[in-house]
């Protein structure tokens, strides 16, 4: 038996980076280690992604959003980005816009 990877967890991430990348190769490994699925996949197909992106959810990320490689445009990974640990946002409310912007980004 190969390498045990553990998922990534939201908790591991520094609340100064935001969001952090999966590669391809990673979420097919995590996918062919913990789906249960009896068939190992080989590529990023959409039921790898769509297993990814639940157990994603499931571990507490925020989102995640998959990326293709700008040259071969295939899938190369996914960014997971955690919620907020601090809410500090300034509210403006005009005729028909409600505008929220993080202090932060000010």
């Amino acid at each position: 038996m190969g390498r045990r990877y553990k998922f990534p967890s939201p908790n591991d991430v520094k609340a100064s980076q935001r969001a952090v990348l999966c590669p391809a190769d990673r979420v097919i490994a995590l996918y062919n280690q913990d789906s249960g699925h009896p068939k190992r996949a080989v590529r990023f197909s959409k039921k790898v992604r769509d297993w990814f992106f639940n157990e994603a959810q499931r571990h507490g990320w925020a989102g995640a959003h998959f990326l293709k490689d700008v040259q071969s445009n295939h899938g190369s990974g996914c960014v997971l980005w955690i919620s907020p640990r601090e809410v500090n946002v300034s509210v403006t409310v005009t005729k028909e816009t409600l505008v929220l912007v993080n202090s932060a980004e000010d």
